[in-house]
């Protein structure tokens, strides 16, 4: 009987440990390098340093990942639904603005969800590309696919104590043939520049063409899950 009792007790603790839910750490709020702002078992994949909120100082922009791969579930589609499951290591955008008295790095925000993971470019491999800091904006950049490629490009803005998201960039094309379609989004003018053509003749073969967009106010990385969740024209996703 307490052979049987222990068992019991032994099989409760092992299916408790594995319904045990993925808990993102905390970034440190303030510290004066990367390494005091990575937690344990974190890696800094990328990193970029530069003004972010005019003051003249650089500050610093951090994307970390997780050591070990774990189950996600992930949105795409509408902003909301939880809809794709994948095995793959987490990663975090950590932004700091840089203190002129004391020297050190205070964190702005941290978003756990926006940067695409390792397993989510397809045949390409990992679709993080870069991630720089100018004229007070932070850009990020991802691509990704197999025979049909697409890239994307998004830009934020710290602006009345928020990150907005300023304009952004998709473009869809093959690469064998160069048939492409490329949009060019400007949130603050709400223009939608589209141009369908052919990648490789883009002075001949392509047409171009605008309208205006229509949303009822700015997103942000609250507001803005991650890439290819937000449904910003009927049936084309950003």
């Amino acid at each position: 009987m307490k052979v049987f009792c222990l068992y019991i007790l032994m099989l409760f603790a092992q299916l408790s440990f594995a319904q045990k839910t993925f808990m993102f750490p905390k970034i440190k709020t303030q510290g004066s390098s990367v390494e005091q702002f990575t937690p344990a078992d974190w890696t800094v994949i990328d990193q970029a340093y530069g003004d972010l909120n005019n003051d003249g100082l650089a500050d610093l922009a951090v994307i970390l990942e997780y050591d070990k791969a774990i189950d996600e579930t992930r949105v795409y589609g509408d902003n909301s639904s939880a809809i794709i499951k994948e095995t793959q290591k987490p990663r975090i955008l950590a932004l700091f603005f840089k203190d002129k008295s004391s020297g050190n790095y205070y964190l702005s925000t941290q978003n756990n969800d926006f940067i695409l993971r390792s397993e989510e470019g397809g045949k390409l491999g990992d679709p993080l590309q870069k991630i720089a800091i100018k004229d007070q904006q932070l850009y990020l950049r991802f691509q990704g696919g197999s025979e049909w490629r697409w890239e994307l490009g998004y830009t934020f803005k710290f602006e009345n104590k928020d990150w907005f998201l300023t304009s952004a960039i998709n473009l869809y094309f093959n690469q064998n043939t160069g048939d492409m379609t490329e949009r060019v989004y400007d949130f603050k003018t709400r223009e939608l520049f589209t141009t369908v053509g052919n990648l490789h003749r883009r002075d001949i073969a392509n047409k171009k063409t605008s309208e205006v967009l229509y949303f009822s106010q700015l997103r942000t990385f609250k507001t803005f899950k991650k890439p290819w969740a937000w449904e910003i024209i009927p049936n084309v996703y950003l």
